[in-house]
């Protein structure tokens, strides 16, 4: 299966997608490769990047592989999150690494794991998702 995400870097659906200038960067076999850049505004009181800013830009990252892999025609509803946090992660850009575990009709299963500046493992995802129709109207993910 062909998963193309080169769209990511024209369109930009949704403001925590904008925020965090969520961009493709390449893939790799089945793993698929996109850069989060954290701003001063993402920052705890410890100034690094709080960890739902984290946790937010890989729900993204791994929410438009699965919006990718399914052409476009479903809407990717979340039923679990499950993050690791293994180190912090200062402010700037950071690597993300997207695998797709299970790519199925009714669930599916993807990981997401975020690298700090250093190339550092910082935070793992698993994210389940519910394929579900997308909202009616205007299609956000509409790359033309």
């Amino acid at each position: 299966m062909e998963i193309k995400l080169d769209w990511l870097n024209k369109i930009k659906p949704g403001n925590t997608m904008r925020f965090l200038n969520l961009e493709y960067v390449e893939t790799d076999g089945d793993i698929y490769k996109l850069k989060a850049t954290f701003p001063p505004e993402t920052t705890n009181p410890m100034n690094m990047v709080q960890g739902g800013m984290i946790t937010a830009a890989l729900d993204d990252a791994t929410a438009m592989v699965v919006i990718s892999a399914y052409d476009f025609k479903i809407g990717p509803l979340t039923t679990d999150l499950h993050v690791l946090f293994h180190r912090p992660v200062e402010v700037g850009e950071a690597m993300i690494e997207v695998k797709i575990i299970k790519l199925g009709r009714k669930l599916v299963t993807v990981e997401g794991k975020l690298y700090n500046a250093e190339n550092k493992l910082a935070a793992t995802l698993l994210h389940t998702i519910q394929p579900s129709d997308p909202p009616e109207g205007a299609n956000p993910f509409d790359t033309n």
